[in-house]
């Protein structure tokens, strides 16, 4: 094979072998001392003997200074504006879906007791064992003998649904009674929903 001499050539030749080495050792070329050896921290703005965090002024290794401590970009004046009050006057005006979500969503919230107030005046009543909202259909059966169709807010497919026997599984399952009629709906509460 070839005999490589230490001469002059041998580290031009194969930079990455141990005589390829010397040339970063002798420090003559400045690009490679910097590929190499990297530089001064100091150089870059960075205080090594600050026992504060240095993240906190250096800004890049391409910067020529310290990171300012103001963004160097200013908001409009529309991100400083509150939004206005939600008012309880505004529910009667939110669809029905949008009570569901309040109501689902922001448990122990006052919202939450709002957005039923507004469900019991749209007359959907809370069914406490089923954890379901419940209204009458228009459908036949009146409102003494406490039988008839109901439908139900399903909040797994987020859409009112008939309400077809008792929900021993998921909602929307089951059969209807066995005379055909409605269900019993035992655990309807006529009073506004406790939360839980």
């Amino acid at each position: 094979g070839k005999h490589r001499g230490g001469g002059a050539g041998a580290d031009a030749a194969d930079p990455w072998s141990l005589l390829g080495l010397l040339s970063v050792i002798r420090m003559t070329d400045a690009d490679l001392n910097y590929l190499s050896l990297g530089t001064d921290l100091t150089s870059l703005g960075l205080n090594l003997n600050s026992p504060e965090c240095l993240y906190g002024t250096f800004a890049s290794p391409w910067a020529d200074g310290p990171v300012r401590s103001e963004p160097e970009y200013c908001l409009p004046q529309c991100y400083y504006m509150q939004p206005p009050a939600l008012k309880t006057s505004h529910f009667g005006k939110f669809q029905l879906e949008t009570l569901f979500y309040i109501f689902y969503n922001m448990p122990r919230d006052t919202l939450q007791a709002y957005a039923a107030t507004e469900l019991y005046n749209r007359e959907w009543r809370y069914h406490k064992d089923l954890k379901l909202w419940f209204t009458r259909s228009n459908a036949q059966g009146s409102a003494d003998d406490g039988k008839g169709q109901y439908v139900f807010f399903d909040i797994n497919v987020w859409e009112k649904k008939m309400f077809q026997g008792s929900h021993a599984g998921s909602a929307g399952s089951g059969g209807a009674g066995e005379d055909g009629g409605a269900p019993e709906l035992s655990g309807m509460d006529d009073s506004m929903p406790q939360h839980s």
